[in-house]
């Protein structure tokens, strides 16, 4: 199935029914693409033969992007009998499209690995995007989850002079020069600082993603700047994750998330990228 494109002002936005995944946020007068696009990101994986471990299919299959991470963020785990893919069910699923117009659209996805219906609401902007989702506990007992959002960020907004700042502080991330490699992976603080822009003044790119810090109190800052030179990227990932997060990345061993819904509830979150440009 096709990405559904939405439209605003300047300003493209592609959602893929697969894992609800918004492919593109694109400033359509100078083509400038915000959001990793991998070289293989279109290619169909239909008939191909499975991988054993759901981590290493995910990054196999990775096309970049911006994906939600629902019940679960991480490492497979296994909890209650219950089998959790890398970065969790929603990001491997295909949505159900419940509706779709020219500036937005919504999909839904009623989960199995735990009891909880995802209504997930993409709207283009005039300046990029805002995402609303909600997170439906469906069962009669109360549902524990994770929730992370994943966009990662493409070489529109990466270079050497490119900064990073959380609630007008600098996060410590460093950009290689054309030709040199770098990975990093760390967790930030985000308590009271729910906003995170990120600037290339060199390009004249600059993002800044907002979301609520009381309920994702940690950002997930993930580098690959082409360090992987074998399998499975082979040197061509060049990406920044800037990644709204309800608990630190490693789980503890205990529920399968911080978050809690009693028997019908529900939580909403939103999510808006403001996209600039000097092209």
């Amino acid at each position: 199935m096709s990405p559904i494109r939405l439209a605003a002002g300047e300003y493209t936005v592609d959602v893929d029914p697969l894992g609800a995944r918004i492919a593109s946020v694109a400033h359509a007068p100078s083509g400038t693409e915000y959001l990793l696009t991998t070289p293989w990101g279109a290619e169909d994986w239909s008939g191909t033969y499975q991988f054993t471990g759901s981590n290493e299919e995910w990054h196999r299959r990775y096309a970049g992007g911006w994906h939600t991470l629902v019940p679960h963020a991480g490492d497979a785990r296994t909890l209650d009998r219950v089998a959790h893919p890398f970065h969790g069910e929603a990001a491997w699923r295909r949505w159900r499209v419940a509706g779709a117009v020219a500036d937005s659209c919504e999909l839904e996805a009623v989960l199995r690995t735990a009891p909880l219906t995802v209504r997930r609401r993409v709207r283009a902007t005039g300046t990029g995007v805002l995402v609303r989702q909600t997170v439906v506990n469906h069962s009669g007992h109360e549902a524990a989850f994770t929730w992370v959002e994943h966009p990662a960020f493409g070489p529109a907004l990466i270079g050497p002079g490119t900064t990073v700042d959380i609630g007008g502080d600098r996060v410590d991330a460093h950009f290689p020069a054309a030709g040199e490699s770098h990975s990093a992976f760390q967790e930030v603080r985000a308590k009271g600082r729910g906003s995170v822009a990120i600037a290339n003044a060199d390009k004249g790119t600059a993002a800044v993603l907002t979301w609520d810090p009381e309920v994702f109190p940690f950002l997930f800052v993930w580098q690959e700047h082409r360090a992987t030179t074998g399998f499975p990227w082979w040197g061509l990932a060049d990406t920044i994750g800037l990644e709204p997060a309800c608990r630190p990345y490693e789980s503890d061993g205990g529920p399968l998330g911080p978050l809690t819904l009693a028997p019908g509830a529900s939580l909403t979150a939103e999510f808006e990228l403001t996209c600039t440009t000097n092209a």
